[in-house]
């Protein structure tokens, strides 16, 4: 076990965390609403980038998913820091979560090329947003989204298993 986690799951906070009646359970409320709001958005945006609903123009999609994507996320940060302090001691060794922070890691990586790369590219060729499919790097890009943030869910789940 390393020192540095023993010492975090010793601390005040991890020792109130634990010892609450109400703190840790409603920092995973916190958390598992947090997912919901991340994976929601993400998800119905990125299936119409792998082809569905192509009615519906990426832009406007995104302009009003990706704000919730990311208020989604601060409160998974936040949450699952706490959450990580409560217990540090047993997860720094936790094959499941230590899958979940590089899985965390991949997602984050694929969301930051693609709105750096693709997606900057399509932004502006709104002949895109009417065609019959997206271009091929674009749904690549969102088939590895989709799967990368349904593994991380199931990875977080297992963590109590492994």
């Amino acid at each position: 076990m390393s020192a540095w986690a023993a010492a975090l799951a010793a601390s005040p906070l991890a020792v109130g965390l634990r010892a609450s009646a109400w703190a840790y359970p409603a920092a995973e409320i916190v958390h598992l609403a947090g997912m919901a709001l991340l994976f929601g958005s993400i998800v119905v945006v990125d299936l119409r980038l792998a082809g569905l609903a192509r009615q519906l123009p990426v832009t406007v999609l995104l302009r009003h998913a990706l704000p919730a994507a990311l208020a989604g996320f601060v409160c998974i940060v936040i949450s699952g820091a706490l959450l990580f302090i409560a217990h540090a001691d047993e997860l720094i060794g936790n094959r499941a979560f230590l899958f979940k922070l590089g899985l965390i890691a991949l997602g984050l990586a694929n969301a930051l090329w693609f709105h750096r790369g693709p997606y900057r590219r399509l932004h502006g060729n709104l002949s895109w947003e009417m065609q019959t499919a997206p271009p091929p790097l674009a749904r690549l890009c969102a088939v590895l989204s989709i799967l990368t943030w349904f593994l991380v869910i199931c990875a977080g789940r297992l963590i109590a298993y492994v």
